[in-house]
């Protein structure tokens, strides 16, 4: 009996921090990142981030698309799983690769980042584990400028980093 009272109250805790956001993006704090290593196939970016919940959240997928003009341009996807111990800040390195719907539209992605970035918005979504229970979070239209403020300029990556 004691062992049926312990699992139940783990889903519903697990319930309760994914279904009544005690998990939500208001509980992750990023305090710094930067573009370690940066090249057309992908890039990882170390982060310091700090997890306010109660609970381990894993970073298990995430897509983050480019448009320029409603026009998908590149997308960003998660290569690896990233892992947030709870009440915790810790620094991750966050492997991402780079994929392009064709081969002009990775010439346009190039030209539109390093000359207008401005132009572009961010539309995606990240899903993460807290125990056995998975929670998506999306966002569309945010302009490019929210990730200019923490992540510096594109055109700084192509001068800096190896293509």
């Amino acid at each position: 009996m004691n062992k049926i009272f312990k699992i139940l109250t783990i889903i519903l805790l697990a319930f309760a921090a994914t279904s009544c956001k005690v998990v939500s993006l208001r509980n992750f704090e990023l305090k710094k990142a930067e573009v370690v290593k940066f090249d057309m196939s992908g890039a990882e970016v170390v982060m310091t981030i700090r997890n306010k919940s109660l609970f381990k959240v894993t970073l298990t997928d995430g897509v983050l698309g480019a448009y320029d003009e409603g026009k998908l341009i590149g997308e960003v996807f998660v290569k690896e799983p990233v892992v947030l111990p709870g009440r915790k800040t810790t620094t991750v390195t966050l492997k991402v690769g780079l994929r392009f719907p064709s081969p002009m539209a990775a010439l346009r992605a190039l030209n539109t980042l390093t000359k207008t970035p401005e132009r572009l918005t961010i539309s995606g979504y990240g899903e993460g584990k807290v125990l056995c229970f998975s929670k998506k979070i999306a966002r569309e239209n945010v302009p490019i400028s929210k990730f200019i403020s923490i992540f510096g300029t594109p055109s700084h990556y192509f001068s800096e980093h190896s293509l």
